[in-house]
């Protein structure tokens, strides 16, 4: 097991989502099957549907329901709810599990963003870092799936001969110093606090207030934060963000806290242990009812422990996108740099190179799993 997979290093903003059941009138009908290949496809909620019924029907497996969560758009077009789908709601169904056997080519460039794109007179640096698998890792395909979907987007902004993407495992020094001094005109991936939330950069806790000096790129990617659960607990059923309150909450030490305050859920009672695995461990003995976790890390430590089959994720989560940074106060003013990464990024959302990208690190996830 690499052990990059087990790591989470950095705080989040986030969407939650209790797994919804479609809200009708009508009698419930079950999911109806979406033709399932390598592209992504189309399908309209009905009545009686859940996301892991949904799941089940296009994939065969309704575990996979973060895979379409996560897809572009979904949560955003789930509402602000996180207890129903509407009858009739269209959501993007990625490739199937399998579907996608190799990284797809960057997309060719969009010819009416390129000619409207901004033209960079300079080398555009990216920093990220190289410890944090399946979004960004130099031991996994191309850098891992993050780096891809950056690559992909400037690719189809016809700025691919502009950028280059370097590497560098320290995270602070990535805001604090290295896109500040203009070393690095761009740093991914981040994610960006709810301002509509906390209103004033002060009101976030400390180490977040950086982030307020960076202006960011639309999603680049969604990470699924699960809450893990002993299997066969029959007391742990129908969950909502409201139930976390009164339940007991494990956080490994060092990991965020604030999107869970973001989404309504009270950190004044949180458990913290050192590691994830011994968050796993207090859960298995008795001593905790969720270790909270983005679903690669808790699936990959529950693997490694040898306990997936003691665990499972509740069907309850938080969204959390990640972005690209760009200092404002950059005097090259590469903050207009995020405007021709957008347009890419559009792109190849559009032309199902995104869906393929990440539909084929999801299964280079679950192959890694089983070496």
């Amino acid at each position: 097991m690499n052990s990059a997979l087990c790591r989470l290093i950095r705080p989040v903003a986030s969407l939650a989502l209790a797994v919804p059941l479609a809200f009708s009138l009508q009698a419930p009908a079950a999911a109806q099957p979406t033709a399932c290949n390598n592209t992504v496809q189309e399908y309209f909620v009905s009545a009686g549907d859940t996301l892991s019924k949904i799941s089940q029907a296009a994939f065969g497996d309704q575990r996979q329901w973060p895979r379409i969560f996560e897809y572009p758009g979904n949560a955003v077009a789930i509402g602000k709810n996180p207890n129903l789908l509407v009858v009739g709601t269209p959501l993007r169904i990625p490739p199937c599990p399998g579907s996608v056997q190799s990284i797809p080519k960057e997309a060719a460039p969009n010819q009416t963003a390129k000619k409207s794109r901004n033209k960079i007179p300079f080398k555009i640096y990216v920093v990220t870092g190289d410890d944090w698998a399946p979004y960004v890792s130099t031991d996994w395909p191309n850098g891992g799936m993050a780096t891809v979907i950056v690559e992909a987007a400037f690719e189809a902004a016809g700025m691919s001969d502009e950028v280059e993407i370097h590497y560098v495992n320290d995270w602070a020094a990535q805001l604090e110093t290295l896109t500040k001094t203009n070393r690095y005109q761009l740093t991914f991936p981040w994610f960006y606090p709810k301002m509509d939330f906390w209103q004033t950069c002060d009101r976030l806790p400390e180490p977040m207030q950086i982030r307020c000096e960076y202006d960011h790129s639309e999603p680049i990617a969604s990470v699924t934060l699960g809450f893990f659960k002993e299997s066969g607990r029959a007391d742990l059923q129908n969950e909502s963000i409201e139930m976390m309150n009164t339940m007991r909450l494990c956080r490994p030490r060092g990991y965020s806290t604030f999107e869970l305050v973001e989404n309504g859920i009270t950190v004044d009672n949180l458990i913290v242990e050192d590691t994830p695995k011994d968050c796993f461990a207090r859960m298995l003995e008795g001593g905790v009812d969720y270790v909270l976790l983005n679903r690669f890390t808790g699936v990959a430590v529950a693997s490694e422990m040898g306990i997936q089959d003691r665990v499972k994720m509740a069907d309850l989560s938080i969204a959390s996108p990640m972005h690209i940074l760009a200092y404002r106060n950059n005097p090259l003013d590469t903050v207009k740099i995020l405007d021709d990464f957008n347009a890419g990024l559009a792109t190849i959302i559009d032309n199902g190179t995104y869906g393929q990208i990440i539909s084929y690190f999801n299964d280079e996830f679950n192959r890694r799993l089983t070496q």
